[in-house]
């Protein structure tokens, strides 16, 4: 059982800050809670930071040991460089691809 006071009974959910339900008379547009978009945007801020963090980390090792050994970590985050970009920009395609089919069908519902 839960003793702290910020983390509320124990099984109970938090509740959306906007209700995504009937919006015509409010000024706000209608929260969305589709879990596609946010793991695809995830993922690709994820490959990005990491493919940075490997750029890095091979700019640091060839400063300090002016060449870079064939054995450890170094073939994995040299990999990481040529693999991670991609891979981030066919993710951000494809998340472009559901943000444009999910428009689509909410447009084609209004306009019924």
């Amino acid at each position: 059982m839960c003793v702290r006071p910020w983390c509320g009974y124990p099984g109970q959910m938090a509740k959306p800050t906007r209700s995504p339900g009937d919006t015509r008379n409010s000024a706000e547009p209608p929260a969305t809670f589709n879990r596609t978009e946010r793991v695809l945007a995830f993922m690709v801020g994820g490959i990005i930071l990491f493919t940075i963090l490997c750029f890095g980390v091979m700019i640091v090792g060839w400063l300090t040991l002016h060449t870079i050994p064939g054995n450890g970590i170094w073939p994995v985050a040299l990999g990481v460089i040529y693999v991670g970009p991609p891979i981030a920009i066919v993710l951000m395609l494809t998340m472009v691809v559901v943000i444009a089919v999910r428009k689509a069908r909410e447009h084609r519902k209004e306009a019924r």
